[in-house]
């Protein structure tokens, strides 16, 4: 039996165009902030936090790092063309014009998140969240196919960053008109999961494959804990739906998801013979050397069975996915799959 992904509606650019765009009352409204100087109008603008990035009309927010702080730099940000910038709370703005437009907040790094999470509900998509330590990329672009397949309109928010900033990026490039929006959610210390997915409010959480590089107890205790943060921002009423799919080969990891109990999930542990357990072992090796060849990404049975059961979460029938991956009982040749896949990296 094969997989076959013959016609793959993937492409992801590193030019990421930003949809999102945001009046001052939205901004003051979603951020819970105020009008520190200047004037507000009607007019919409990106949200921008590096120096270079400004283009004439943005909203520059200054997130300061542990080496530089763009409080310092706010005229600059005008002359480079913000139409007002976005500051943490203080009494006063020595590098900025006088009679320049300041929104101040407690702390633009919630702030950001908090109109990140303005523009999710503006949207209004179906919101997927991906999280584990292998896997993650391959997922989403498996189960964005999928979806596209059925048909609906997905929008993958990749990270940029290995920080709190992570998808958020992609996340504002989020057209209006997505139909699933697809994130994910990696971290670098506890509680970054949990940030990103407090921010977007998913529907579904998708946990990949979980693992240490250097396995021990407590490593592994660690790792769960902090990819399972993404449960824990799920809603309330997750117990009448599907609310996550999880790959819980790792011991630590089921033990994580037994610990949160008010949650419906599907299982990997628990779920027996699957769609992705009928590709065969030649099938799944083209279809991954097809993807690595032309994105860079190889795919595994972890994360063909994390999208497939995720499809389903999201209402695809296991026989239209059976359809989609056509499982048929001769293998189809890798260099087709690869030559589909190259008309979109």
């Amino acid at each position: 039996m094969y997989c076959n992904f013959q016609i793959f509606k993937y492409l992801h650019t590193s030019g990421v165009i930003m949809s999102a765009s945001f009046t001052a009352n939205e901004i003051l409204y979603s951020t819970n902030s105020h009008l520190k100087s200047g004037h507000i109008d009607e007019g919409r603008g990106r949200i921008v936090w590096h120096l270079q990035d400004i283009e004439p009309g943005d909203w520059f927010i200054a997130i300061p790092s542990q080496s530089k702080d763009p409080h310092d730099q706010l005229g600059l940000a005008i002359e480079r063309g913000a139409r007002g910038l976005i500051v943490n709370r203080r009494a006063q703005y020595k590098s900025a014009p006088k009679d320049a437009t300041i929104i101040a907040v407690p702390d633009t790094k919630a702030a950001l998140l908090e109109m990140v999470r303005y523009w999710r509900h503006c949207v209004k998509p179906k919101v997927v969240g991906v999280t584990g330590s292998s896997g993650r990329r391959a997922t989403m672009i498996l189960l964005s196919q999928l979806l596209q397949e059925n048909p609906r309109k997905t929008h993958c928010a990749f990270m940029n960053d290995l920080n709190w900033l992570g998808c958020v990026k992609d996340v504002l490039a989020m057209p209006r008109d997505t139909d699933v929006l697809i994130f994910e959610a990696g971290a670098v210390e506890r509680g970054d999961i949990a940030r990103i997915g407090g921010a977007l409010d998913p529907d579904l959480a998708v946990l990949t494959e979980v693992q240490h590089p250097l396995p021990s107890p407590e490593r592994d205790e660690f790792f769960a804990a902090m990819y399972c943060e993404l449960l824990e921002t799920l809603p309330e009423h997750s117990q009448d739906n599907l609310a996550a799919v999880v790959y819980d080969k790792n011991p630590a990891v089921q033990r994580k998801v037994q610990a949160l109990s008010d949650v419906l999930v599907q299982r990997f542990s628990q779920s027996g013979l699957s769609l992705a357990h009928r590709v065969s072992e030649d099938a799944l090796s083209a279809l991954s050397k097809a993807m690595e060849s032309s994105l860079g990404i190889s795919v595994s049975r972890a994360d063909l069975w994390c999208a497939t059961e995720a499809a389903k979460a999201l209402g695809l029938s296991q026989e239209a996915l059976a359809q989609m991956v056509q499982l048929q009982a001769e293998s189809e040749s890798g260099n087709e799959v690869e030559n589909s896949l190259k008309q979109f990296a």
